[in-house]
């Protein structure tokens, strides 16, 4: 298998020069690549995509790392259920202007 995801957004480059994705298209090309992709995983019986993510997911348990995320989700769930006045401002700038701009913001208001 060895997919992992197909991502078209501004950070893509950085995705995969950090592992997290192994193939980055342009807009334009997505379709065609997740066809393909999924054509391909069409062709894989259905037992062994079990075995496969069983096995992704043991391991992943074995390694803490359920209980990692679980632990981290228990914590931030209510931090993002919540919304505030800056917390709006902070989106808000972020989608007019970029983080960059909002990163700016919030560090003034800190300091």
């Amino acid at each position: 298998m060895g997919k992992r995801l197909l991502v078209v957004e501004d950070d893509a480059p950085t995705a995969l020069m950090l592992g997290m994705v192994n193939k980055v298209v342009p807009l334009a090309e997505l379709r065609e690549a997740t066809m393909t992709f999924a054509h391909r995983l069409a062709h894989i019986s259905p037992e062994v995509l079990v075995s496969a993510k069983i096995a992704i997911n043991r391991g992943a348990e074995a390694a803490g790392f359920t209980t990692a995320m679980r632990a981290g989700m228990d914590a931030l769930t209510p931090l993002y259920a919540g919304t505030t006045e800056m917390g709006e401002k902070f989106k808000e700038i972020t989608r007019t202007e970029g983080l960059k701009a909002a990163l700016a913001w919030r560090r003034a208001h800190f300091e």
